[in-house]
């Protein structure tokens, strides 16, 4: 049986959410940032605490993204978790309604140098 990871992220403002979401994986994810090591594949539930919202959402995943530690351009280290199981639609309408979409920021962007994004 494989071990599931469990993770707790606080975004701390929709600007953050933004740069969090990653909409190209095939049923969306989110980025998370962290030091940890992780493996393509890993199983991991997030406790996500969204701005405005006094509970917290819980996200089963699977790890899409590595960004290591000792990325170039600075980028923030992290992985990419996309939504799977029951509630991945659910958690996926809810990221998208919370978005910030009075800003354009590019879509996703802590795991990304600016010379990718381009």
């Amino acid at each position: 049986m494989t071990e599931i990871i469990e993770l707790k992220y606080e975004i701390q403002n929709q600007i953050e959410l933004n740069f969090s979401f990653m909409p190209f994986i095939k049923g969306g994810g989110i980025f998370v940032p962290t030091n940890d090591e992780f493996t393509l594949g890993d199983q991991v539930n997030v406790e996500l605490h969204l701005p405005g919202h006094p509970e917290p959402t819980h996200i089963e995943g699977r790890i899409v993204w590595i960004t290591p530690h000792n990325s170039l351009y600075q980028v923030y280290p992290g992985i990419g978790v996309q939504f799977i199981g029951e509630n991945a639609k659910a958690n996926l309408e809810l990221i998208k309604a919370n978005l910030d979409n009075t800003s354009d920021l590019g879509g996703y962007a802590y795991g990304m140098s600016a010379e990718e994004n381009q």
